[in-house]
């Protein structure tokens, strides 16, 4: 044999053997492939989440139950509003939870996941194992939030009733305790709801809220307090007369006043309108310091009278104003007058008890009273003086004494002028 044909020969010998070789390993790697793939022909793939809970390498049997148990948690998930110290709950089922996955089209794709390659590509995947993750959210209806929300706040509300209070006798009071009105914030609740269920869990849902206490305006303790005769003025007034008439009326509109600390009355806003219509009549009247006929002529007498009781229960009025002329029923310096929507006589309850007004009229005198607590006034005793300045001039004080009879309290009022 020529060396050439010897050379051809060796060369293909090689070729030969440098093919099988590398098709022998391909061969390997194509086996060891399959081997791989075969494990998983019955599993899923690795690195395989549902709401972050690990599926892979599992059968397709206890694939779909893993997803049934999800989608069964989030439908379970309980949501708890806790107003105070009440709890209500419902579970997301009953809200109208429906999934976004049907758990049996989810469990073909997952199990399906990266079957459909060829071998080698399969294996591939298999080893390279990427993270592939599936959300299973939901849906619920907002109009049943809605209607459970509103349900709790019909439930829970309750009306304000304030408490009544009444004079059964002298120094004899009654009083009806009544309640304090709850309620909620049923929207600002409903949104907390929705805007915890917009996150997807099946952990319990926890909102919290501070139910609206609608506190009473006056303090049925307070109330129970009052028990003494504070202070008392009486005045006279000639009956059988129209001036009577108005000074009889004007008396009934200020009785049974319930004044609690802090508040202010307005003797206008007791006895007006002043006009027929109302119950009053013609009769003496001041206008540009001269005695006429007019409507309501008398009120200005119980206005006084008022006045006189506020200072012996320690109380400095707010607004004053004595009459352009000197009248007969109260002393000088010591009368307060009104017109309608222009002069008022106010005064402000600084007391740390409530003020009852008892007013009446009987046989020409006009009384009122103030009840309160024994211990309104600290055990001082309050009197008004009256000291002359000027002609038709007087300047009026609010003077205290304790039990000892030591000037306690001395305080300037106002200066009364007179034509």
């Amino acid at each position: 044999m020529s060396k050439k044909k010897k050379l051809l020969i060796g060369g293909a010998v090689g070729i030969l053997t440098v093919g099988l070789v590398f098709g022998g390993i391909k061969a390997y790697e194509y086996y060891q492939a399959k081997e791989l793939v075969l494990t998983y022909e019955d599993i899923t793939f690795p690195n395989i989440k549902v709401n972050e809970k690990d599926v892979s390498e599992i059968s397709k049997a206890n694939l779909e139950l893993v997803l049934k148990e999800e989608v069964e948690g989030l439908e379970s998930r309980l949501i708890e509003v806790k107003i105070d110290d009440q709890t209500f709950s419902k579970t997301l089922k009953e809200l109208g939870f429906v999934a976004s996955e049907d758990v049996n089209e989810l469990t073909d794709e997952i199990f399906a996941l990266g079957k459909d390659l060829e071998i080698l590509e399969q294996a591939k995947r298999i080893e390279a194992a990427p993270v592939v993750e599936y959300t299973i959210e939901y849906s619920y209806d907002e109009s049943l939030v809605d209607e459970w929300i509103q349900s709790i706040a019909q439930q829970l509300y309750v009306d304000k009733e304030e408490p009544t209070f009444k004079m059964v006798s002298a120094g004899n009071f009654e009083v009806t305790e009544g309640h304090a009105g709850y309620s909620i914030d049923a929207d600002a609740i409903k949104e907390q709801v929705k805007t915890a269920l917009n996150e997807v869990s099946a952990e319990t849902i926890e909102v919290t809220a501070e139910g609206i206490v609608d506190k009473q305006a006056k303090d049925p303790e307070l109330l129970k307090s009052v028990n003494y005769k504070i202070s008392t003025y009486s005045s006279s007034f000639p009956v059988g007369i129209p001036r009577s008439k108005n000074v009889e009326l004007a008396t009934s509109k200020i009785n049974k006043t319930l004044l609690m600390p802090g508040d202010e009355f307005s003797y206008t806003d007791k006895v007006s309108p002043v006009i027929y219509s109302n119950g009053y009549v013609d009769a003496t009247i001041f206008v540009n310091a001269q005695p006429v006929n007019g409507v309501g002529g008398g009120i200005c007498q119980v206005s006084s009278t008022l006045y006189n009781t506020v200072l012996l229960a320690g109380i400095m009025p707010t607004e004053r104003r004595n009459h352009s002329l000197q009248v007969g029923y109260v002393p000088v310096g010591l009368d307060a007058t009104m017109a309608e929507n222009a002069i008022d006589f106010k005064f402000v309850n600084t007391l740390d008890y409530p003020i009852y007004i008892n007013a009446y009229t009987s046989g020409g005198t006009l009384t009122i009273e103030f009840w309160s607590n024994e211990d309104a006034l600290d055990g001082v005793t309050y009197k008004p003086q009256v000291k002359q300045v000027g002609q038709n001039k007087y300047q009026t004080y609010l003077l205290g004494y304790d039990t000892n009879g030591s000037l306690v309290y001395n305080e300037y009022i106002d200066t009364s002028t007179y034509k």
